[in-house]
């Protein structure tokens, strides 16, 4: 995969999550809370934060799962509430992940591989076909650009423009 590509992905989906943080951060601080990138019907991708003395309850939970965690976590989940349910360990820290001043503090802790695969099983919930992992920089770029493009109506592609300037400077 090229580091371009997940170095983009990893950005995106750290700024993204960082307006939670700071919404959480004003809610006295929560310790928990979940970050819902997808929603439709039944299916459901988000990104929660949980203690690890909660997961420890997690019934099934491999050693090597375990041995992962830090005293807060970042989980990727994706289900469809009726079967299907698949768990992702992002990353971990030892304090909690509002104390973040900015999302690069986000990122320093975020698993790259661990992220890719979450996030597949997220563009595959919403209907995307981007294959990013066999994508060069200049064709991941390129399909992305055509995602937004046949996503986006005219009145929203404005916004888009202004936080790619800001993600780029």
């Amino acid at each position: 995969m090229d580091r371009n590509v997940i170095r983009d992905l990893k950005a995106g989906f750290c700024h993204d999550l960082y307006e939670t943080v700071k919404a959480a951060r004003k809610n006295r601080d929560e310790k928990v809370f979940r970050h819902t990138m997808f929603q439709d019907g039944e299916v459901l991708v988000f990104a929660a934060v949980y203690p690890k003395q909660e997961l420890m309850q997690f019934p099934d939970m491999s050693e090597d799962f375990a041995a992962r965690l830090k005293t807060f976590n970042l989980l990727g989940v994706a289900t469809n509430s009726e079967n299907s349910l698949d768990l992702f360990f992002l990353g971990g820290m030892n304090k909690p992940f509002t104390s973040a001043a900015n999302p690069n503090d986000l990122s320093k802790v975020i698993e790259d591989e661990s992220l890719a695969v979450f996030l597949e099983m997220y563009f595959q919930a919403r209907g995307v076909d981007l294959d990013f992992r066999s994508l060069d920089y200049d064709a991941f770029l390129a399909a992305v650009q055509g995602e937004v493009f046949k996503n986006t109506s005219f009145s929203k592609l404005a916004d888009v423009d202004a936080l790619l300037r800001q993600m780029g400077s």
